[in-house]
C-alpha cells in the first residue's frame, strides 16, 4: 500500500472545496471529488474512508487555517483598533474566498448536536479569545474601554458572523474599519434635542438620524454614512 502524502491530501481537500462551493452538499459524490483532484476513487478512499470523513478533514484544515490567520492579523500590529479591524478583515476575506464553508459549518454543527465531531469549534475559542486580549489591550494603552469583555467578544464575533452570511455583497469599502468603529462606539448618532417647530421642517424627508446643517442648528440635513 502506497504511504499518504500530505500534498496529496491537501489537493483533494482543495478540490473537494472547489465543487462544495459549486454544488450542494448531497450533490457531491465521492466519484466527482476523485476526478476532480485527479486522483483515482481507490486512491480516494484511501485517505478517506466516506464524504463525511472527508468534509470534517476539510473543516479541520480550515480551522486551522482560519486560526494561523487570525493569530497573524494580530501580531501584524501594534494598535488594538487596528488588530479588532485585522481579526473582521480576516473572517470576511476567509469566508468570502470559500462561499461553500458557512453551510458545511452549519451542517457538522447540526452533527455535533447528535454527537459528532465539531472541528470549527477551535476557530470560535480562539477568536473569543484574541478579542478579549484585544480588549484587554486597547484598555492599557488608552485606546478604548469595554465594559464585559466576555460578553462583548461574543457580540462582536455573533455579529460578525451574521455579516458574513448575510450582508451585501460586494462588500463596501473599509467595512472591517466601519464595523469596527460601528461596535466601539455605538452605531447611533448622537441627536440634538429639537422643537416641535424644527422637527415638523425636516420630518417629512427624514430618513435617518438628523443633525444640524449649519452652526446655530436651525438648518436640518440627513447624514450620509458611507462604508
Amino acid at each position: 500500500m502506497r504511504t499518504k502524502t500530505p500534498l496529496l491530501e491537501d489537493r483533494i481537500l482543495e478540490e473537494a472545496g472547489r465543487l462544495f462551493g459549486a454544488r450542494r452538499f448531497h450533490e457531491v459524490r465521492m466519484e466527482d471529488i476523485a476526478g476532480q483532484a485527479r486522483v483515482s476513487k481507490g486512491t480516494l478512499y484511501r485517505y478517506f474512508r466516506d464524504k463525511d470523513e472527508l468534509y470534517l478533514a476539510l473543516l479541520t484544515r480550515a480551522a486551522r487555517q482560519m486560526v494561523a490567520e487570525l493569530r497573524r492579523r494580530v501580531q501584524n500590529t501594534h494598535s488594538a483598533r487596528q488588530q479588532l479591524v485585522g481579526i473582521v478583515a480576516a473572517f470576511l476575506g476567509y469566508f468570502d474566498a470559500r462561499p461553500h464553508l458557512a453551510d458545511l459549518i452549519q451542517r457538522a454543527e447540526v452533527h455535533h448536536e447528535e454527537g459528532g465531531a465539531f472541528p470549527w469549534q477551535e476557530v470560535r475559542d480562539a477568536a473569543r479569545k484574541l478579542v478579549v486580549e484585544v480588549f484587554a489591550r486597547g484598555k492599557l494603552q488608552g485606546e478604548f474601554c469595554v465594559r464585559a469583555p466576555d460578553q462583548a467578544a461574543l457580540m462582536l464575533l455573533g455579529g460578525l458572523r451574521a455579516v458574513v452570511r448575510f450582508g451585501a455583497r460586494p462588500r463596501p469599502r473599509q467595512l472591517s474599519r466601519a464595523l469596527v468603529a460601528d461596535f466601539l462606539g455605538g452605531a447611533s448618532l448622537a441627536v440634538r434635542p429639537v422643537s416641535p417647530k424644527q422637527r415638523n421642517g425636516w420630518q417629512a424627508r427624514k430618513r435617518g438620524p438628523a443633525i444640524p446643517d449649519n452652526a446655530n442648528g436651525t438648518a436640518w440635513r440627513t447624514p450620509h454614512i458611507s462604508l
